[in-house]
């Protein structure tokens, strides 16, 4: 599965670039700096959501994250079968939040989402399971700001400061939710262009990478996004040499990667299908890698349906905007991608030359 010039060598470039803005106004147990802010800064957010995830079945319920400092109090409570509640305190002012239950249960992750706008003067609790359908949510009036102190001070589970023994992660950003999520590849992964392999992290838009059919196309978008290694964000490392040719690849679990060979034709009746890479986690030749608390992604657009050329190994771009982009080739379920992978020889085996 060569792609192009996927034997040239990765040029020497200065250290890789640092993500232009994390999209995170605070991210557990991260410093303050990865948001591009100050320590210490004490100002009042009068917008924002803090998501957090845990994993499904919870062992117990109970304080899910806890602040307490002063005249200020902010307590989140999860219990799959009473729901979730939330108590803030700012001052004289106090919010209570309840989303009652039973809530989803399962095996997973949930997530829980509590958005405010003190403009708007309202709140939403919602609870949710990522990528399954079914999601619980609750609104009110009388939104009370988050200050930068407080969170801070939870981010970093000082002594005035509870979380759930359970907790995978949780963040706070200036939007309603999550940052916007696209298909990522690890900023070292290498990228095929013109004049031979750059790492996907020095990549800027408007420079020309090739695609998988050989041709020279340039980037319409270049995103650099810090996202959780746990949880519904947890990475896909995919290993040489059964997927690329000299070094293991991380990838976000969503990403397409292209599948090629004489089985294929004869199984799909294509020459090539498009596979995710959580569909390929076999625990040997891709699995999940949620050894970092933190990832640094880079998500490439090069417009439509087209594939983008690695190292040994190519995968779809990503779509930043609301442009349509049909699949061109097959996107194989799980239980049909496993099975060709064995007769490839790229899990639970030797690589077949």
């Amino acid at each position: 599965m060569a792609a192009g010039q996927s034997q040239h060598r990765l040029r020497a470039e200065h250290p890789l670039a640092q993500p232009s803005g994390s999209g995170w106004i605070v991210l557990s147990d991260q410093p303050t700096e990865i948001a591009g802010r100050r320590p210490g800064e004490t100002q009042a957010l009068a917008r924002g959501a803090l998501i957090c995830e845990l994993p499904l079945p919870l062992q117990q319920g109970g304080i899910v994250l806890d602040h307490c400092e002063g005249s200020r109090i902010f307590s989140l409570f999860f219990d799959g079968g009473s729901g979730i509640g939330l108590l803030m305190r700012d001052g004289e002012r106090v919010l209570r939040a309840r989303l009652p239950g039973p809530l989803a249960a399962g095996v997973g992750v949930a997530r829980i989402t509590f958005h405010w706008n003190c403009r708007a003067d309202l709140w939403s609790l919602r609870y949710e399971r990522p990528g399954e359908p079914g999601t619980a949510q609750v609104e009110g009036r009388g939104a009370l700001p988050l200050r930068l102190h407080d969170l801070e001070a939870l981010c970093h589970n000082g002594p005035q400061t509870l979380r759930h023994p359970g907790l995978l992660w949780f963040g706070v950003t200036h939007h309603d939710a999550l940052p916007r999520h696209a298909p990522w590849i690890g900023p070292r992964t290498p990228i095929v262009t013109p004049t031979g392999l750059r790492a996907a992290g020095l990549l800027q838009r408007g420079e020309m990478v090739m695609t998988h059919d050989g041709r020279a196309v340039p980037l319409l978008s270049v995103r650099h996004l810090d996202l959780p290694s746990r949880g519904s964000h947890a990475p896909v490392l995919l290993r040489a040499p059964y997927f690329g040719d000299q070094r293991d690849m991380l990838v976000s679990a969503d990403q397409q990667i292209l599948l090629d060979g004489a089985e294929i034709e004869h199984l799909f009746d294509h020459e090539e299908v498009l596979a995710r890479a959580r569909d390929m986690a076999d625990g040997r030749a891709a699995h999940f890698d949620s050894r970092r608390l933190l990832t640094q992604t880079v998500s490439l657009d090069i417009g439509g349906a087209n594939l983008i050329a690695g190292e040994g190994i190519a995968f779809l771009t990503a779509v930043h905007d609301d442009r349509a982009a049909p699949a061109t080739r097959p996107v194989l379920a799980r239980y049909e991608t496993m099975p060709l992978l064995l007769m490839l020889g790229r899990v639970s085996g030797n690589r077949q030359e």
